[in-house]
């Protein structure tokens, strides 16, 4: 018995020490060369330029845009408001606006090990890690290491989902369900209708709905609706209506028709991607989706009537958690593959815990339950060097040749001028292959232009610059493309202005 003791703490030593180092691998691939690649010009800035103006102007419930209410972005703020305590902490820069995403990422894999190993084991929280290393496209696009709100929330999808799954063995888990689903919808809106979804056919399914009293669906209630009107109310009496409208008939009606957004794709377009048909490539997922029903008859099956029951009911809110956002989203005309970020969880989850069963099955040869732990061992080696690839292609190039100009123009001019100046800007971008020019900022370059100067960008080029720019004693910034600046230079509004700053390929004029 003694050794037996012994023998088991030396094992729970070696797994807790295998842990760490798991959980090290995903903390080194959230964060490695994070603050690298230049903002992206959609989600990524937009969130970015939305938080730094209500960092600025205290405005916490209403999201702008140039210092305007913003009616593209119109998600609730939590992520923005994680956004904003990044900024405090770390300064603002590329890499502070995607750390919380990262540490967000890192939360749930520890959320996930902590599930699996108080109720499977320490060989599934060991594999969870680090098939969780393994979760390839969302370190590749968005989520994992993007400053928008993805991160945020797949951490509050998965939590919704684990508490609910342990809603038999204590109802009041039902409450932390209704409170992460709040807190979902506070980030991703109308895409957290889903968690609710499965939720109530789980409870249906489980049987567990007919054990709630009155008390329990009041609290329950609670939980979700008190949290959406600490945000709801505030922001309805900033703009009444406008926001909410605009989030029924963009979110919902807009991008389920597909009238707003042009990624239109069949109804298979998901399962083509994640399994690999269309890149020829073996996803990870694919390996995760054929171990896990390969393990459906072993999770469902226990040794005696109450087990039985008890595993057969995890098995429906796995399967619910997998198949309702692939079926939804898939229904929709309009895809994403962001959208399908929570369900690549429970797919690896079940993995690590299928796989794990098998590894720890006395009942198998050694053999058997040997190659089942090399197998896994060589599935995590191989897509977590495939994630690392993947970010170690990244150049170091931070930004491109327009947006360190916007940076150096900055520097210089807070240096001289100091930080309570207003500096205007505006720019004219073109030519293009086509003669264009555009005097309206695009969402990449406000967020370094309003976070490396703190600059206040004008839509309009240098002739809402001449309007603004003498007041109170402001600088005006004009940025344009060598290519125009022999043009531009001829035209009568360039003699307001001097040369200040060049690079390669742009410069930056000063208003006189």
């Amino acid at each position: 018995m003694k050794n037996r003791k012994i023998s088991e703490k030396k094992k729970t030593i070696g797994a807790l020490f295998a842990c760490a180092l798991l959980f090290a691998l995903l903390a080194f691939l959230c964060f490695y060369k994070l603050g690298v690649k230049y903002v992206d010009p959609w989600d990524e800035a937009r969130h970015g330029v939305n938080a730094y103006e209500m960092l600025k102007s205290g405005k916490l419930f209403q999201n702008t845009y140039l210092y305007e209410p913003d009616y593209y972005n119109l998600k609730p703020p939590f992520s923005m408001w994680c956004q904003m305590v990044s900024f405090l902490i770390l300064g603002v820069s590329p890499f502070s606006l995607r750390f919380y995403s990262g540490l967000c990422y890192l939360i749930t894999a520890a959320v996930c090990a902590r599930f699996l190993w108080k109720r499977y084991g320490r060989v599934e929280a060991v594999l969870g890690l680090g098939l969780l290393a393994c979760n390839t496209t969302p370190f590749a696009a968005h989520m994992v290491r993007a400053g928008d709100a993805d991160s945020l929330y797949v951490l509050l999808f998965t939590l919704a989902m684990l508490f609910m799954i342990q809603i038999p063995e204590k109802q009041s888990n039902l409450y932390l369900c209704g409170l992460f689903f709040a807190l979902a919808f506070l980030t991703k809106s109308y895409h957290a209708g889903v968690i609710a979804v499965i939720g109530g056919l789980y409870l249906i399914a489980s049987g567990e709905i007919k054990k709630m009293k009155a008390k329990t669906w009041l609290y329950f209630a609670a939980s979700c609706i008190l949290p959406l009107l600490v945000w709801a109310v505030p922001r309805f009496m900033a703009d009444g209506t406008a926001f909410f409208k605009a989030m029924i008939l963009t979110d919902v009606l807009g991008r389920t028709d597909g009238t707003l957004q042009n990624n239109i794709q069949p109804f298979g377009w998901y399962a083509q991607y994640y399994l690999g048909t269309m890149s020829g490539k073996l996803m990870i997922y694919l390996w995760a989706l054929m171990v896990d029903v390969a393990g459906l008859f072993l999770l469902s099956i226990g040794k005696t009537k109450e087990e039985r029951k008890a595993q057969s009911r995890e098995v429906i809110a796995y399967a619910l958690w997998i198949l309702i956002p692939f079926l939804a989203f898939s229904a929709v005309s309009n895809k994403l593959l962001w959208y399908l970020y929570p369900v690549t969880i429970p797919l690896l989850l079940v993995m690590a815990v299928v796989s794990g069963k098998v590894i720890k099955e006395e009942q198998l040869t050694i053999p058997l339950r040997a190659l089942a732990a090399i197998l896994a061992a060589v599935c995590i080696t191989v897509y977590a060097k495939d994630v690392y690839t993947t970010i170690h292609k990244q150049t170091e190039v931070e930004g491109n040749d327009f947006q360190n100009l916007v940076r150096l123009t900055s520097s210089g001019l807070r240096e001289q001028y100091g930080s309570e100046t207003t500096l205007y800007a505006a720019v004219i971008y073109g030519p293009d292959e086509n003669g264009s020019r555009s005097t309206d900022w695009a969402g990449q370059d406000v967020f370094v232009a309003e976070s490396s100067g703190d600059l206040k960008c004008l839509s309009g080029g240098d002739a809402a610059l001449s309007q603004t720019a003498d007041d109170n004693g402001a600088i005006g910034i004009l940025f344009l493309s060598r290519q125009y600046e022999q043009e531009w230079i001829t035209t009568p509004a360039a003699g307001d202005y001097i040369r200040y700053e060049e690079s390669a390929e742009n410069v930056a004029y000063i208003k006189k």
